[in-house]
């Protein structure tokens, strides 16, 4: 008998070995790991909890064990292990042997999420998966629960709830940052526009005055900024919670709406690292963060103020270990006049925002939140200044519980109110009082 299965045989999909898992060779890349321990110092995890499942080396050994089926996703010490990851790729940037550890805990999210042990894992994505998808990709979606919870806010329904409940920490952490919505006036006919502004899914909830102080900003600077109809969410929370066919639907729809070759402005690190990411050609070229493009231009013939003003520059995980421009945005900051950009001691790490980590995983996100804040503070700034909205709303949220009052704020409202040009002004404050006696800033 003929084994000849015609010209295409050789190239069939074969099945797995026997006792080998279907999702094998997703996590194929953990065999790169030398399990040489460097990035153990580094872990923000490791660092706290002191357990090697909870280090980059044991969470590997981990999915090196998923993949050869010796361990069962439904697993519960394995999941907690696994999803206790910050996702902040510190290990990653120091890794000798280059394994992609992003990625690799991006698969591994799908991996369990795809296979959740039980089927009472799955009942809060049946029930939330749906409101949290239309407001990633409505705006409108997010304006309505934008209002809610500026509502919950203004009733005081967080006080209905525990702290350490779910929803009580949600509101409690949240709304320090809140802020209305403002119409995004446009500054040039789309057509014309010399850039494009990424607003992304925060705009109606934290970021809609960094937007604004962008348009302002890059007007003033006589750079026409237009902000294309149609784009959404940048994927990066449904990618690294394992929901990657949620997170290229969100790709494809920004691939739409920033069609051309125009340069795309992004306010958010994490945003421009997911972006970045993109696999589409020249999408990286592209994109660029506020600071990364004023640096290309000769800020020094603007005209900004002058008056002395000490600034402590947070540096996320995504700036420093994915876009890789924290000396970037240093060096632009000082080549204003009157900045003085404090040096940090200790080092920055992780401060433990992680996306939405601050609100499920308060035990690890707040001791290093107010590892980040002192160090943060010891510099004695006028102003600190992170471009994570993640980051800001975490340590504006610890900050609330203690008598600081330097202000936190985005590069973009940062830049704007320092510049000197027609209709300058500063931009509202976040809605909380401040202390009497505080600085204020600028």
């Amino acid at each position: 008998m003929s084994t000849d299965h015609g010209p295409d045989a050789a190239h069939a999909p074969t099945a797995p070995p026997a006792g080998v898992p279907p999702f094998a060779a997703d996590l194929a890349g953990a065999d790169r790991c030398v399990l040489c321990g460097m990035c153990l110092p580094h872990c923000p995890t490791y660092a706290i909890q002191r357990m090697e499942g909870d280090s980059p080396r044991g969470r590997i050994t981990l999915m090196q064990g998923l993949a050869q089926g010796h361990l069962e996703p439904g697993n519960e010490r394995l999941r907690e292990h696994l999803q206790g990851c910050l996702g902040c790729r510190s290990c990653e940037a120091v890794c000798p042997a280059g394994v992609r550890f992003g990625a690799l805990m991006d698969n591994t999210r799908r991996v369990l999420r795809e296979h959740p042990g039980g089927p009472w894992r799955t009942l809060p994505e049946r029930l939330f998966g749906p409101w949290r998808r239309l407001a990633l990709r409505r705006r409108r979606w997010r304006r309505m629960a934008a209002l809610a919870a500026r509502a919950a806010r203004a009733l005081g329904l967080r006080h209905l709830f525990p702290a350490s409940s779910r929803l009580g920490r949600v509101l409690r952490h949240t709304a320090p940052s809140l802020v209305k919505m403002p119409p995004l006036a446009p500054t040039a006919a789309f057509s014309r526009a010399d850039v494009w502004l990424f607003t992304g899914c925060m705009d109606a909830f934290f970021t809609g005055p960094d937007s604004v102080a962008t348009l302002e900003l890059l007007h003033a600077l006589g750079i026409r900024a237009a902000v294309p109809p149609g784009q959404v969410c940048c994927g990066a929370m449904d990618q690294h919670l394992g929901r990657s066919n949620d997170a290229a639907t969100l790709q494809r729809k920004n691939e739409h709406a920033f069609g051309g070759t125009r340069p795309v402005l992004v306010l958010d690190s994490g945003c421009e690292a997911q972006l970045r990411e993109y696999p589409g050609d020249g999408w990286r070229e592209r994109v660029t963060s506020l600071t990364g493009f004023l640096a290309s231009l000769p800020v020094e013939d603007f005209r900004w103020r002058s008056d002395p003003l000490r600034v402590a520059l947070h540096l996320p995980c995504t700036l420093r270990n994915v876009t890789r421009e924290g000396e970037g945005i240093r060096r632009l900051f000082e080549r204003l006049p009157g900045i003085d950009v404090a040096a940090l001691i200790p080092p920055q790490n992780c401060c433990g925002a992680a996306g939405t980590a601050m609100l499920t995983q308060p035990a690890m996100a707040d001791p290093l939140g107010q590892a980040t804040l002192s160090a943060l503070e010891a510099a004695a700034p006028d102003i600190i200044v992170s471009p994570n909205v993640g980051c800001s709303v975490h340590l504006r949220a610890l900050q609330a519980h203690g008598d600081m009052g330097v202000r936190i704020v985005s590069p973009a409202r940062f830049l704007r109110e320092r510049l000197l040009g027609r209709d300058a002004l500063v931009l509202p404050d976040r809605p909380r009082s401040r202390p009497q006696g505080a600085p204020t800033g600028l």
